[in-house]
């Protein structure tokens, strides 16, 4: 480059591209919902949580385990947070299946003991949405 000049197109084309892929790969990263989910965990916000579920979810939390509609297992994950109040929230694997479909195993720290998490979505024509979520003692 001789000094004086100024770029050319192409290089400006270049550099926008670039700039375009480097703020769409982080929110590509985030589309499958797993990180919103545990920021609404660790904040103890069981309407965070449930905001990715399927109208009816299969919900086991310790000793309770059964189908739920979003609304019960709602008011179930909020008496599970004032119970056990959030701590940290981990994602300790996440993997897909052939299918599309997307999991999530995370530990679930609180100020009275660790759980592991886990979390199935797929997609029921409405998008990615949690059929099956799971929190069980370590």
């Amino acid at each position: 480059m001789v000094f004086g000049t100024s770029p050319g197109i192409d290089t400006m084309k270049s550099l926008k591209l670039i700039l375009i892929a480097l703020i769409l790969i982080p929110i590509s990263l985030r589309a499958d919902g797993f990180d919103d989910l545990m920021l609404a965990m660790k904040s103890g916000q069981a309407g965070g949580v449930t905001k990715f579920f399927n109208s009816n979810v299969e919900l086991t939390l310790l000793d309770n385990e059964g189908i739920y509609s979003k609304l019960q297992a709602e008011q179930m994950l909020k008496n599970f947070f004032v119970q056990h109040p959030p701590k940290s929230v981990s994602i300790q694997h996440r993997g897909s299946s052939a299918q599309g479909a997307k999991y999530a195993i995370a530990i679930y720290e609180s100020t009275n003991g660790k759980f592991r998490t886990y979390i199935f979505m797929k997609d029921n024509g409405n998008g990615l949405q949690v059929n099956e979520f799971r929190i069980e003692r370590e």
